[in-house]
């Protein structure tokens, strides 16, 4: 008896959590029909007394009225959070269209078959390029597993070549390298690595690795190669790098900025900055950055909405970039 009846709320759990929500409650004779269904036998009035004994358990089992019925209240995860879950998934890149489908299937499996069907509004996988790497799965996990440990990684480094007019991987490096942080930005997964011919950090795309091995000879101290001597801070190491281009030199920027740019000033150097008013039109703004390609890339796309006021070899960055882009649009 005991058994059955441990078997009987399972199935009743299971049933409440994938198929009752809102506005689909599923009433005592219903519930006793789906227990049948799962070859589990029960009276009508005996749900009543389940559904209490779930309820003083901790389950939020909600009563509906009209329409007339059970079904599970809160959940781990609600549907908008749910949403934006489904949509990360989507457009990140590194993510293959294989486990793509798969994790949102899991994530679906979060909620009722009712709502879950409200995830699929926004159609299949949206036309993003996607990684077709299924090995970076494994990658990622052994990349965590050496930070934890504090060991050096091997592995395989690819790029894409031109053969037969088709854009194909093929291996062009092997790397031995300090890990210290995995870093999601812009859709992609980045291994934050110091390589040992130099002394600041470079950026792996782990997409683009095969063949991850632990090795047992230790990490590089990270106070020989970067800033962060008392621990990586993966806040202020974004702040301060533009378009994931790496780069030891990083120095205080002044920028002259028209108020047309200030979502993208605010975007991208956050809120606790302080911003100096010049006039109705402008402003201008000191942070710290790394002057790099990436920090030069984000200047020229506010399309003059930005300027250069400090250091001067970061203005005279931005003008010969201007140059040389000039000089390949001339007219033919």
């Amino acid at each position: 008896m005991a058994g059955s009846q441990k078997q009987k709320f399972l199935a009743l759990l299971e049933i409440l959590y994938e198929e009752t929500d809102e506005n689909h409650p599923l009433s005592a004779p219903q519930l006793v029909d789906r227990l049948a269904e799962r070859g589990v036998s029960c009276e009508r009035k005996a749900i009543y007394r389940d559904m209490a004994s779930l309820t003083a358990f901790g389950f939020d089992i909600i009563s509906s009225v009209a329409p007339p019925g059970y079904y599970l209240g809160e959940r781990l995860f609600e549907l908008p959070e749910l949403r934006m879950l489904v949509d990360s998934v989507k457009s990140s890149e590194f993510i293959t269209e294989k486990k793509t489908a798969e994790l949102i299937g899991k994530l679906k499996r979060l909620t009722s078959k009712h709502l879950a069907a409200e995830l699929d509004e926004t159609g299949g996988i949206l036309g993003i390029p996607k990684n077709r790497n299924e090995g970076i799965y494994y990658s990622i996990d052994t990349l965590h597993a050496a930070i934890r440990r504090g060991r050096k990684v091997h592995f395989s480094y690819y790029r894409h070549v031109i053969r037969s007019g088709r854009a194909v991987a093929q291996k062009s490096h092997e790397f031995t390298v300090s890990p210290y942080a995995l870093i999601w930005n812009d859709g992609k997964y980045y291994l934050v690595a110091n390589y040992d011919k130099y002394d600041d950090f470079s950026h792996y795309r782990v997409d683009r690795m095969r063949l991850v091995d632990i090795l047992a000879e230790p990490v590089r101290p990270l106070s020989e190669v970067s800033r962060f001597g008392d621990g990586f801070r993966e806040g202020d190491y974004l702040s301060s790098i533009f378009e994931m281009y790496a780069g030891s030199y990083v120095d205080y920027i002044d920028l002259k900025c028209a108020m047309s740019c200030m979502e993208h000033v605010v975007e991208r150097f956050g809120q606790d900055i302080y911003y100096n008013m010049l006039d109705d039109e402008s402003f201008t703004i000191r942070v710290k950055a790394v002057i790099n390609d990436g920090l030069v890339s984000w200047i020229l796309a506010q399309r003059g909405g930005v300027s250069v006021l400090y250091p001067p070899e970061l203005c005279e960055r931005v003008q010969y970039t201007l140059i040389a882009m000039l000089e390949t649009m001339q007219p033919l």
